[in-house]
């Protein structure tokens, strides 16, 4: 049986969750990886299909967006260039609510940048949508695509959650874990992000004729792995911005991936801080869909005996 997918569906269980545990509850399980993909199933998605996100977070806007002053949940963003609207969505959303809407987009923004930028693991945002309530509450619900394994990975934020945006902030990333990649929130990376910031505001012409040193004396960082133009050209902006923080640096415009990893391999060489650590992604799902595709394993009868 396909379970309905219209927006009187969709509604009433966010009406019975609002119901039943309140406002806050909604956000809290929307931030959850599990309970998302469970939601998923139940309105019908295959565990196994990127669109799960994409699909379920549509819906869920049509859904709320005609009743969001009734229910007090409102939701921004969404797929490709309806996420580009999400800061005009959110003030908007402010000016309704009487809620901090600067606060609402640095968020939106910072959360976004985090997961293109300072997390290096392959993927490549194309999707986010940033779900609040009328109490200041939200979470965060973005997904990445690689476009050589043709593999989607979702992300999870959560207001509650959220002690720095820079160091763990999600409450859940889910998708193929890739090993030893480039995280910078990695709560061991905190030498190498104060090294990144502390060559934010050194001269340029002096970090520039010190990189080159690096590359002279063959260091495991090779020419190849920097773009020094672009590098220049940020050093340069930077020390003229002078960001206090790191995230402060991570939302300055032109600090991209590319650029990101060059100075990440700089701080290592300079300060001796690795920037290399394990993938966070840590959940992965077996079970759901409307087309009865399981997740493939084998009957424990065809099993050999030390594999159970």
């Amino acid at each position: 049986m396909v379970v309905r997918t219209d927006v009187q569906t969709r509604n009433s269980i966010v009406e019975v969750i609002l119901a039943d545990y309140g406002k806050n509850e909604i956000i809290r399980r929307m931030s959850d990886p599990f309970w998302f993909q469970s939601l998923g199933a139940v309105m019908g998605m295959d565990w196994h299909s990127s669109g799960v996100t994409t699909s379920v977070m549509g819906a869920l806007k049509r859904a709320i967006d005609p009743h969001s002053r009734e229910l007090g949940i409102y939701i921004a963003g969404g797929k490709g260039k309806f996420s580009l609207e999400t800061p005009s969505e959110l003030l908007k959303i402010a000016e309704t609510t009487g809620l901090n809407g600067s606060e609402l987009v640095r968020a939106s923004k910072l959360s976004a940048k985090v997961d293109n930028t300072a997390i290096q693991d392959g993927y490549q945002l194309y999707t986010h949508n940033f779900m609040v309530n009328d109490e200041g509450n939200w979470a965060v619900i973005q997904q990445g695509m690689n476009v050589k394994s043709k593999t989607a990975r979702r992300y999870h934020w959560h207001s509650e959650n959220i002690k720095s945006f820079v160091e763990e902030p999600h409450t859940g990333i889910c998708g193929i874990h890739q090993g030893i990649i480039l995280d910078l929130t990695a709560k061991s990376a905190s030498q190498n992000r104060n090294g990144i910031l502390n060559i934010s505001h050194e001269s340029p012409e002096a970090m520039m004729k010190e990189v080159s040193l690096i590359l002279r004396a063959h260091h495991d960082i090779r020419a190849s792995d920097l773009n020094l133009k672009r590098l220049g050209a940020t050093l340069a902006m930077t020390r003229e911005m002078q960001p206090e923080n790191f995230e402060e640096l991570l939302l300055l415009k032109g600090v991209g991936p590319r650029t990101m990893q060059s100075l990440a391999l700089v701080s290592e060489v300079i300060h001796g801080a690795p920037a290399r650590f394990q993938d966070p992604a840590r959940f992965s799902f077996a079970h759901g869909g409307k087309t009865g595709i399981r997740f493939p394993f084998l009957p424990k009868y065809m099993m050999k005996r030390s594999e159970f």
